[in-house]
């Protein structure tokens, strides 16, 4: 079974190949059959008590289905953080990791996680 949490030497080398500033973290999500979409909302309000006051959801609903690959996503969800550094906080913390990090094992099948950022004017687009 594919890992569902990055490893935290996982973390330090995101930390390390992001610039600063602000960033955008990319879910797709696959829920578990019988119970995964309730379990990842049991998830879900136990995170948002740890997001940074800073940090937000921008947006979250239905997924379809990925329209060249075909992969069936159940749900998407964007959230911003004002650094790199304070997503890595979040995800590390050890009640995070403790509480909240099974909760989202459990519920998940797989999932897509990708970070986004800014990107300056000369890199072309």
């Amino acid at each position: 079974m594919k890992r569902i949490t990055p490893t935290l030497e996982e973390f330090e080398a995101l930390r390390a190949s992001t610039p600063p500033g602000p960033i955008v973290v990319v879910n797709l999500l696959k829920f578990k059959p019988d119970g995964g979409r309730e379990e990842y909302m049991r998830y879900v309000q136990g995170a948002l008590n740890l997001l940074p006051q800073e940090g937000r959801i921008v947006y979250s609903g239905k997924a379809g289905p990925d329209i060249i690959d075909g992969i069936d996503w159940d749900y998407v969800a964007l959230t911003e953080y004002p650094s790199i550094d304070a997503f890595a906080a979040v995800m590390t913390d050890p009640k995070y990791l403790r509480e909240s990090a099974p909760i989202r094992s459990s519920a998940l099948e797989k999932t897509l996680c990708m970070i986004s950022y800014p990107s300056a004017l000369e890199d072309g687009f």
